[in-house]
């Protein structure tokens, strides 16, 4: 029983990062469940379907195979705010959204950048924001958009797309990108928050146009 439940783990766990990277380089719509299958090494044409239904249920759990670390992360960078009294410090908000997303992509496996890019290019698919391993992604970006009350609504909603735009291309760029700087922050990383805060806090023209 334990050898099997074994083999299927490592199965599933290179379904997913087949499935990751060929998304991350191609798209979504553009991979079968078949060619997935083939990269992971699998005769079964079908073996895809056995251990994860549809595409749809392939990717959510690309997704939360990812995600559950970086969550667990977050929630940590966000109690440790909590406990400081920084909560309104939008550098450290914005250091608990870009660092554990950071981490992950210092795997060298890893093509989340890219498969994230793929998933939120999407408009047909879910972005992931209401899944239940996203609860600190709910968190801290709220909290970023408390942090910006002074400027004006749509200039936030404008400005959180931007954010999500530059974090999420930018953690592509540099996926499976050993973290050299270990065990602190890749300074790639610090570079983006210092972009993100200027993109954020940059004063507001005084005419508004489209």
């Amino acid at each position: 029983m334990s050898s099997s439940t074994n083999t299927s783990t490592t199965t599933r766990e290179r379904i997913l990062l087949a499935a990751e990277r060929l998304f991350s380089e191609r798209g979504l719509n553009a991979v079968s469940l078949r060619e997935v299958g083939t990269a992971a090494g699998q005769r079964n044409s079908a073996a895809v379907q056995y251990h994860f239904g549809d595409k749809e249920a392939l990717l959510a759990a690309i997704f939360e195979h990812r995600m559950h670390a970086i969550n667990e992360n977050r929630l940590q960078l966000l109690a440790a705010i909590q406990a400081d009294g920084r909560s309104a410090d939008l550098r450290s908000l914005l250091e608990a959204f870009v660092f554990p997303l950071a981490a992950q992509t210092s795997d060298p496996d890893s093509h989340y950048g890219g498969f994230l890019v793929q998933l939120l290019s999407d408009p047909t698919r879910r972005s992931g924001f209401d899944w239940e391993s996203a609860t600190s992604l709910r968190i801290v970006w709220a909290s970023i958009q408390r942090s910006l009350g002074a400027l004006p609504p749509q200039t936030v909603e404008e400005r959180m797309t931007m954010l999500h735009h530059v974090v999420v291309r930018t953690v592509a760029d540099h996926d499976g990108t050993a973290n050299a700087d270990a065990p602190n922050h890749p300074g790639w990383a610090v570079r983006l928050v210092d972009a993100a805060l200027g993109l954020l806090t940059a004063p507001t023209s005084e005419h508004v146009g489209n």
